[in-house]
């Protein structure tokens, strides 16, 4: 059950490999790269999760390491539209298990998202997605069709949404300007701890119509308890008074003495973009959590920081500097105290949309990301399928070695640890364009690779 809990959303952040790191089998080879024994086998055996889905946009991973299962809840485009000019988005889920993958289940058809969560419930088992969602209230707006922070819960086969909040003021942030509006529910994370108590974060942009009132001002704000929806309400981060736009990308972990902590980037003037700085607090055994610090100095943070926790390792963070194509990480032993950047990957155009798990059998941290070419300063709609490619860096006595996970790429990985040691990494089909500049037709279907 502790093993469930833990593993349940580090955006996510549970990564295994086997007691011998340096020795993987076929094309691709060991940890360190390059050939391996000449079996024909890659590393990574790849199958799709949802072959059908479409675009690149928001899923999140939930891993029973114990079981070898996987949960991922993900949009794609519905093909109609509810209103006008707004194209409907099917909210599904999808598990893998053991080799066998379920069939997709709807859960929603929205017209607005940011961000995405997904977690299983330690005592039932069964998946809890957060996002955001509602319906429309009278006078509030006509762009935010959906504006609450939600989380639907599936039993005996059977989705149903419950409202966490639908008003700014549901949690006290202590000023008139964070206190207002009905925006919440922006970059939700969803998380369990063993004893089965529920943390639930997010962002609240109040309005959600201007850069300064509403998004340089917006709140970072937690539910937490054992009950549905969950009933204890803080304030982590206030943008009231200070404007600095807390709450992009948000992601909650499980860190020492199994207190959560959370990481996330600053995102001024708008609800979804990149972020900048890398921001870290994290809750005290006294029950009060630490003030919003950056403890990384980012003008770009494209898809945001991951974080994961090790008890050898300590807390760490992985990160991108977009501007340049860096891949970065820190750890921390306390949380309070960080080391000297560490760089991962900076060679062309790549580090992108990093995701960090722990490696609990060797309790080394491995970074899952996206290369998109050889070349430097390339952009992200003209990556070359002969050049992009899906990995993971992980670090062996202190050095980051690459296995290739997938030759076609990977967009927006999430990686993940089993029991048995092996890696798994969820991701969706890049659009990495061919010779002729087109990109291939299954941009955004849902894959998994899992370590043979």
């Amino acid at each position: 059950m502790t093993r469930l809990a833990l593993a349940t959303f580090l955006s996510l952040a549970l990564l295994a490999c086997p007691n011998d790191p340096g020795s993987d089998g076929g094309t691709g080879g060991g940890r360190g790269g390059g050939t391996g024994g000449g079996t024909g086998l890659t590393p990574f055996g790849v199958s799709e999760l949802d072959g059908t889905a479409r675009d690149t946009t928001y899923f999140a991973i939930a891993v029973d390491a114990t079981t070898e299962r996987v949960g991922v809840a993900y949009y794609t485009p519905a093909g109609t539209e509810t209103f006008p000019d707004t194209p409907d988005y099917d909210l599904k889920y999808v598990e893998w298990k053991q080799g066998q993958v379920s069939t997709p289940e709807k859960i929603a058809t929205v017209q607005r998202f940011v961000g995405l969560t997904v977690a299983f419930d330690p005592a039932s088992g069964e998946p809890l997605v957060g996002h955001l969602g509602g319906t429309p209230q009278p006078g509030t707006s006509i762009f935010w069709f959906q504006s609450d922070a939600v989380i639907s819960r599936r039993n005996a086969g059977v989705w149903t949404p419950t409202t966490v909040a639908e008003e700014g003021d549901q949690v006290t942030c202590g000023n008139v300007v964070s206190d207002r509006g009905f925006l919440v529910g922006l970059w939700p994370s969803l998380l369990f701890d063993p004893t089965g108590k529920m943390y639930f974060a997010y962002r609240d942009a109040h309005n959600g119509q201007f850069g300064n009132q509403d998004y340089h001002a917006s709140d970072v704000e937690l539910w937490e308890g054992t009950s549905m929806p969950p009933a204890t309400p803080t304030c982590l981060a206030q943008g009231g008074n200070n404007k600095d736009a807390w709450g992009g990308h948000i992601q909650l972990a499980l860190g020492a003495d199994s207190q959560p902590a959370i990481v996330y980037d600053q995102m001024p003037g708008t609800p979804d973009n990149n972020g900048g700085n890398v921001i870290f607090q994290r809750r005290q055994a006294n029950g009060t959590w630490t003030n919003a610090g950056a403890i990384a100095s980012v003008s770009n943070t494209q898809t945001g920081p991951s974080l994961a926790y090790d008890a050898t390792e300590g807390y760490g963070i992985a990160y991108i500097e977009r501007a340049g194509s860096e891949l970065f990480y820190v750890k921390s032993a306390n949380g309070t105290n960080w080391n000297a950047k560490d760089a991962v990957y900076a060679s062309g155009t790549g580090g992108w949309y990093p995701s960090l798990a722990m490696d609990p059998i060797n309790h080394e941290p491995a970074i899952a990301f996206y290369i998109c070419s050889a070349r430097t300063a390339t952009a992200e709609t003209n990556c070359p399928a002969n050049e992009d490619r899906l990995v993971v860096f992980q670090r062996i006595a202190n050095e980051w070695r690459e296995t290739i996970v997938d030759e076609e790429g990977g967009h927006s990985p999430k990686i993940a640890f089993f029991a048995s040691g092996k890696r798994v990494v969820v991701y969706r089909q890049p659009s990495s364009v061919d010779g002729s500049g087109n990109p291939p037709a299954n941009v955004g279907a849902l894959k998994i690779a899992v370590e043979r």
